[in-house]
């Protein structure tokens, strides 16, 4: 039982960090004929599964994150648990069940994911959405903003002043009346907007359609409500104000995955 639990914490710990000092000594524990079965896919012989459990993969830094229980017994053999908190995309809980040959090597592995949940639905955007917006900027991680030039060509561009204006409007103070993205707005209003935060695998799209708004008190509310040093890039206000109605958001965060969904105007 000494050698099968040293087998199992060892295919664990690859697994859970993908480094090469651990594949190296799960290599070890692997029988040649090893099969791991995903649920979704299956995995047979020592290299496939070595190199299934090696490396960075997709889930690799979800699953450093996880609690993962101690090996346990489980009929002839042994079996492990991960429980894993919001954290982008990430499962709910990961289960693995180890048989082992004669010989003491894992033979076979069976491995069962539970996703979370999918969101519901909202027609406004939450609060927590509403907090990373206005923070984008001082977080380090300024919204990038895409729209369709008058000569149909795709633009991106970093922005930013990009705030929540209302439970489903955001805004931006444009400093160049002249820009390219407000003449845009006269042809093809539809925008596109991404937040991207790798270091808590946060990801939101947001999807909806802009204007300009003359309105002074608009235009005076979008400025005010900007960051400081965007406003110190136009103290003049020769700028405009953007106003982009939220069709669509849809992502995921530490917070757990989000959708929003409004009927376009």
């Amino acid at each position: 039982m000494a050698d099968q639990r040293a087998a199992v914490e060892a295919y664990v710990q690859a697994l859970r960090t993908g480094e090469a000092a651990a594949a190296q000594r799960a290599a070890g524990y692997l029988a040649p004929d090893v099969v791991l079965n995903t649920g979704r896919e299956e995995f047979a012989g020592h290299d496939a599964v070595l190199a299934r459990i090696s490396g960075q993969w997709p889930l690799t830094p979800v699953y450093q994150h996880g609690g993962w229980s101690e090996p346990h017994p489980d009929g002839d053999g042994l079996s492990v648990q991960a429980e894993f908190g919001p954290f982008g995309a990430a499962p709910r809980s990961v289960s693995l069940r180890f048989a082992f040959n004669a010989a003491g090597q894992i033979s076979r592995v069976e491995q069962r994911t539970v996703q979370a949940p999918p969101p519901e639905t909202s027609r406004t955007l939450p609060d927590f959405v509403r907090g990373l917006v206005n923070g984008a900027l001082a977080n380090g991680t300024p919204l990038t903003l895409a729209y369709v030039d008058a000569e149909g060509r795709p633009v991106q561009s970093l922005r930013g002043s990009t705030h929540v204006f209302s439970d489903h409007q955001l805004a931006i103070w444009l400093r160049n009346p002249n820009s390219g993205m407000a003449q845009a707005m006269q042809r093809n209003p539809a925008l596109s907007l991404l937040y991207r935060d790798s270091k808590t695998r946060t990801t939101l799209i947001f999807q909806g359609r802009g204007h300009v708004e003359a309105d002074p008190a608009v235009r005076e509310r979008v400025f005010a409500l900007s960051p400081e040093v965007e406003q110190n890039h136009d103290p003049e206000r020769h700028g405009l104000a953007l106003i982009i109605d939220v069709e669509r958001v849809q992502g995921a965060s530490p917070r757990g995955s989000v959708r929003m969904e409004r009927p376009a105007p």
